[in-house]
């Protein structure tokens, strides 16, 4: 097991380095001694390997684990480990590869890659997956960062979640994005990343409550933001993509949707230029784009007049873009 300290503290697990024989007792070992102690089981006597990554961000953590063997395996939570470590936390699994039924209380659900569930650790449960190759996220926090009821979060324990469409999509973009680049995020980045993950959590589950009206205004304008956001960097190639076409999308007045961006500094239409020029410049850096026209780029990222597109390139980075091109081929 490897610890340091980036962005704050991060643990890695594998059985890469431990003989066969001895991976799956190795790993049963090391989740038994966690915080939160959990115990992994599966045939002793199967091929098995698995993969932890965990990174805690404030007092938020966020779990990578894959697993591989021919025969069922899983982790299950029982009520003595649950005496031995209870943080009171909630952990929301998402299924990113495998089919695996959880049993969680009274419930029992299949999931698949694209479905999430929501874990209550001071309960007892068990997480099985077939055999095959099994890959998930988990993000375990305190139960009081929620502002929702208790009582109604409790409801969805165990329950099957969507992470394919809406706000449960974006949590899940938002996270798998985070777990891609968490090297990248330094100590002092973990309370702006933590609240926007609490943010993502909350509106995810008070949408499944339908009691979306509960979250505070802040956290609503907060997630609408990352949505808005979200729109706008899909849709850049669409030289219909205006201030108005946004606000229609997200059912709000376009004076709501300004007062979104006043913190950014920016006006919509500037973010939405700024955004596709930034495409197009990295579109000019890349030599592997060399035989594209620069009007052929431009007109990708929604700026189809090619005077538009040379001036405002030309005041957002001091050369044309025909220049800009030249001058990176020059570097090297």
């Amino acid at each position: 097991m490897r610890r340091d300290t980036s962005p704050s503290e991060h643990v890695s697990l594998s059985t890469d380095r431990v003989p066969a024989a001895d991976r799956l007792a190795y790993f049963r070992e090391a989740l038994l001694h966690d915080l939160m102690p959990v115990e992994i089981y599966g045939d002793p006597s199967a091929s098995f390997s698995a993969h932890l990554e965990a990174d805690r961000l404030g007092p938020i953590t966020l779990r990578r684990l894959t697993g591989r063997t021919p025969g069922r395996h899983g982790l299950r939570r029982t009520p003595g480990l649950i005496r031995r470590g209870d943080p009171g936390n909630y952990g929301l699994v998402m299924y990113e590869q495998g089919s695996a039924v959880l049993t969680h209380g009274d419930r029992q659900v299949e999931l698949t890659a694209g479905e999430m569930t929501l874990i209550d650790t001071s309960r007892p449960y068990d997480g099985s997956y077939v055999s095959g190759h099994g890959r998930l996220l988990s993000i375990v926090f305190p139960r009081e960062a929620l502002p929702l009821p208790g009582a109604s979060v409790d409801r969805l324990c165990g329950a099957r979640l969507c992470a394919r469409s809406g706000v449960g999509a974006l949590l899940g973009a938002f996270t798998t994005q985070l777990a891609r680049d968490i090297d990248g995020y330094r100590p002092s980045d973990a309370a702006r990343v933590s609240a926007t993950l609490t943010d993502l959590i909350g509106a995810a589950l008070a949408h499944e409550l339908e009691a979306a009206e509960t979250l505070p205004a802040e956290s609503r304008q907060r997630v609408l933001f990352l949505q808005v956001q979200t729109f706008i960097e899909r849709r850049l190639g669409d030289p219909g993509l205006t201030p108005a076409s946004v606000a229609v999308a997200h059912h709000v007045s376009a004076r709501t949707l300004h007062r979104l961006f006043e913190p950014q500094g920016r006006t919509v239409a500037e973010w939405i230029r700024l955004r596709r020029l930034e495409r197009c410049r990295r579109d000019l850096a890349d030599p592997s784009m060399d035989d594209r026209p620069i009007h052929a780029i431009a007109t990708r990222w929604g700026l189809p007049c090619a005077a538009h597109f040379s001036r405002v390139f030309r005041a957002a980075y001091g050369l044309s873009p025909q220049e800009f091109r030249t001058a990176g081929r020059a570097r090297g």
